[in-house]
């Protein structure tokens, strides 16, 4: 599992599906107290097997997590 930053967003990776939720929870760990401070929500999208990016959304109200399938995707599932 590894985590790497960006200037706006987290970039996740897993090798297995066991890792996945504990990855994704860390992400959302460390997004969260600069989304109640801006007062915006979080976006989570899956870009491809195994690669997720987790970001700050001002589309989504505060203290929402929304999921995504592909980075051009308007809807969640």
């Amino acid at each position: 599992m590894t985590i790497q930053t960006a200037p706006d967003r987290l970039l996740v990776a897993v090798q297995t599906r066991n890792e996945l939720d504990a990855a994704l929870d860390q992400a959302l760990e460390i997004l969260k107290p600069v989304a109640m401070t801006e007062r915006v929500g979080i976006l989570v999208t899956r870009l491809a097997p195994g690669r997720y990016e987790a970001r700050l959304n001002a589309e989504l109200p505060p203290g929402t997590t929304r999921e995504s399938w592909g980075p051009f995707s308007d809807e969640p599932r």
